[in-house]
């Protein structure tokens, strides 16, 4: 029956990459991919195949490739990346993108990646979209019922991409993001889209690293639930994280989950050091006497 399942769902995959004019990537519960698919971006031949640099935009500098300017000048996983032209500062009134499809037969999938960025504040930036009708239409995932990350806000608006919320600025280093949602059998396109202004003040622009695509690992665990009485902090965090919990509960473990859903610690403390972690995403299960709570955090 399994078996039968997974015929099904290939072919159904095989479908969609014809439909959408590229391969669609595929997470499920029941497989091939049931804990995600982490994109390094160093197998080229992967990487083409999956993610689609908007070739109807005569000036796209988006280039998976060896990041070598000022500010940029190592992916997070070496060798390659997404980057805004691999040499170049980004020119002026420029407009790029590249976009990659998803599919699952799971509650919920989710996308993290590592990136920086540098650019003009609140002039040139970076806007994340989804669509669910084929590239009809574009939605900012900001403006939607995704779970969000270490992500912009509505005031984060870019003046080059009609003030449509963004990342702009320049990060801190490296950081994780990430969104999730409730999107069970439901065909989503996601688009990462770069502009610039007629201003040039010659700044790097976006770098983006192992984008990891996968289900939910906790959509399907009954047990967990939000719960006030639980509070994790600070997040993000750059050292250690503190657990809290009132008098109505109980503190018995915590683990520490990656993007994967495999843990990576495990302790009877409530006070954590992840300090020796890389940046990025990480989930905090707490076991208390009355059930498990889970929390996204932030590690810079």
């Amino acid at each position: 029956m399994i078996m039968k399942r997974i015929s099904i769902l290939i072919l159904f995959q095989f479908v969609l990459s014809q439909s959408y004019g590229q391969d669609t990537i595929f997470t499920s519960c029941w497989g091939p991919f049931p804990n995600g698919r982490l994109f390094d971006l160093n197998d080229r031949d992967t990487t083409n195949k999956y993610f689609h640099i908007d070739t109807t935009q005569s000036s796209n500098i988006w280039q998976l490739g060896t990041p070598s300017k000022f500010v940029f000048d190592s992916a997070y996983s070496p060798q390659l990346a997404f980057v805004t032209d691999t040499i170049n500062t980004y020119p002026n009134n420029n407009t790029s993108s590249f976009s990659f499809v998803v599919w699952t037969d799971c509650n919920a999938s989710a996308v993290y990646f590592m990136h920086r960025f540098n650019t003009d504040t609140l002039s040139d930036g970076c806007v994340i979209e989804y669509s669910i009708d084929g590239g009809t239409t574009w939605n900012n995932i900001i403006n939607s019922t995704y779970l969000l990350g270490n992500f912009y806000s509505n005031s984060d608006t870019i003046a080059s991409n009609s003030n449509k919320p963004g990342f702009s600025g320049t990060s801190s280093g490296w950081a994780g993001a990430g969104f999730s949602g409730f999107t069970l059998d439901t065909i989503v396109e996601y688009r990462f889209t770069f502009t610039s202004d007629s201003v040039n003040t010659n700044k790097a622009g976006w770098m983006i690293d192992n984008i990891i695509i996968q289900t939910n690992w906790y959509s399907d665990v009954n047990e967990i639930k939000e719960n006030s009485s639980i509070q994790i902090f600070p997040n993000p965090t750059s050292n250690s994280i503190s657990i809290q919990t009132d008098n109505s509960l109980q503190f018995k473990s915590v683990e520490i989950k990656d993007v994967l859903g495999k843990t990576i610690l495990s302790s009877n403390q409530t006070t954590i050091d992840l300090s020796k972690f890389d940046a990025g995403i990480y989930f905090v299960e707490v076991t208390t006497d009355k059930g498990k709570y889970v929390k996204r955090i932030i590690r810079n």
